[in-house]
Formats: structure tokens, C-alpha cells, sequence
């Protein structure tokens, strides 16, 4: 395999506030991005996380914020977009639930991918502890 994957990595979603929760240590794998998208591919049922360049033509991203990153192990961020389509690729997710998606960082490419057959409920208080 030439694209060298990395160690497993989770995703967590938060139906009700619309959260994605994202470990510091994918940020670490990824480059220490300033920026990066969150990407739904609905024909091969993935997720993906991906760095962009601040000022890239065309690619919108969130804004990752450096004070944010010092005290947690996880940045989390909100996205009712992201959240929406990805329940009308599992439509299985509930409202007010929270979720885990594992997948795995392909170094070359500088992307994390998360298949949605990986998808877990888990309970509010370890969506928390993430």
C-alpha cells in the first residue's frame, strides 16, 4: 500500500449541538494545520478531515484557533452543514445523540478518513471525555 496509513484516529458527532470533536493528536498527524475542511463523500460513504491553505481560491475551512488547542485534548468546533449531511448519508443517527467514527490518517495525501460504517452511538457522558 503506498499511501501509508497511520494509527487509528476517532471522530466524534454531536446530533444535538451539531459538534464534531476532533483529537489534538490528528491535528499533530496532519501537519498542525490553521485551517481545515470538513468533506463528505456520499458515493464512497466517507468522511474526511483535510488541511487548507489560509486563502486557497474556492475551499472554505474552519479556522482552527491556537488558544483553543493549549488545555483540551480535543478541539471541537460546530458545523450544522457537515452534521445535515451527514445524517442524510446515516440516516440511523438520532437527535440528541452522539456518535464515533474510527478511521485513519493517510500521511501522503495529508487526510484523515473516517468510513461511515464505522459509525457508534456512545453515550453523552464519553462523547465528553473524548
Amino acid at each position: 500500500m503506498a499511501q501509508h496509513a497511520c494509527s487509528e484516529v476517532t471522530l466524534a458527532v454531536d446530533t444535538k449541538k451539531y459538534g464534531i470533536r476532533i483529537h489534538k493528536a490528528l491535528f499533530r498527524q496532519l501537519g498542525s494545520p490553521s485551517q481545515i475542511q470538513l468533506l463528505v463523500n456520499p458515493e464512497a460513504k466517507l468522511v474526511a478531515i483535510q488541511p487548507v491553505e489560509k486563502g486557497t481560491p474556492g475551499k472554505q475551512g474552519h479556522r482552527i484557533v491556537a488558544s483553543r488547542m493549549q488545555s483540551e485534548r480535543s478541539y471541537e468546533l460546530y458545523s450544522r452543514l457537515f452534521v445535515q449531511r451527514l445524517r442524510v448519508l446515516a440516516p440511523e443517527l438520532e437527535d440528541g445523540c452522539a456518535y464515533r467514527l474510527h478511521g485513519s490518517v493517510i500521511s501522503s495525501k495529508r487526510v484523515a478518513v473516517f468510513p461511515l460504517e464505522t459509525l457508534q452511538r456512545v453515550d453523552k457522558q464519553e462523547f465528553v471525555s473524548l
